[in-house]
């Protein structure tokens, strides 16, 4: 839902229902949850302009453009589960994506299915290069990010061509190897 609250924009618990195939009952206390985590915000009167809105109608908005977490808390086993569960969700979202990619690349102009697909590089860098690394990355998607997402193409500053593009972007260390200074402590 907070994926489609940052492409599509701003929606009710019944629209996302609907888009997700849900009840807005359960839509609903999804978005709650979503709202005490901070990931959602209720969407003000100017995030709503074109939008059939009725009066007692809940609008949501996310809460931010982005979402990154760290690693989960050291000292509460509660949020330390509830982190690791969020986490785990979202890796299948990302599994998700690009499984329904590959079923629908076929229908999408060739230059689309030329400019996509998927590869992995295995570097070998210091905790300080990774630093440098992610910010670099994050700097750089930044730079592209100059179009939002939830205006349809053709409006405001989006080019009429545009598509919404799924960047997933993974970078953490081989989990098949020991952690440094592990193996000089054993």
């Amino acid at each position: 839902m907070l994926g489609l609250l940052r492409v599509e924009g701003p929606s009710t618990a019944s629209r996302l229902g609907q888009r997700c195939g849900e009840s807005s009952g359960l839509t609903s206390y999804h978005l709650r949850q979503l709202a005490a985590a901070g990931f959602v915000v209720d969407a003000e009167a100017s995030d709503l302009a074109g939008l059939a809105t009725h009066g007692r109608d809940r609008w949501w908005k996310a809460g931010a453009a982005v979402t990154s977490t760290g690693p989960p808390p050291l000292d509460d086993e509660a949020a330390a589960a509830a982190t690791g569960d969020y986490q785990r969700a979202v890796v299948d979202l990302y599994a998700e994506r690009s499984r329904a990619w590959l079923t629908a690349q076929h229908a999408w102009p060739r230059r689309w299915q030329e400019l996509s697909g998927t590869g992995d590089r295995v570097l070998a860098l210091t905790a300080e290069e990774t630093r440098r690394l992610s910010a670099e990355l994050a700097e750089v998607v930044e730079r592209y990010r100059a179009h939002d997402p939830a205006a349809p193409p053709g409006t405001g500053d989006v080019p009429a061509d545009a598509v919404v593009i799924a960047l997933q972007h993974q970078l953490f260390p081989d989990p098949g190897q020991e952690p440094p200074g592990v193996a000089a402590e054993g």
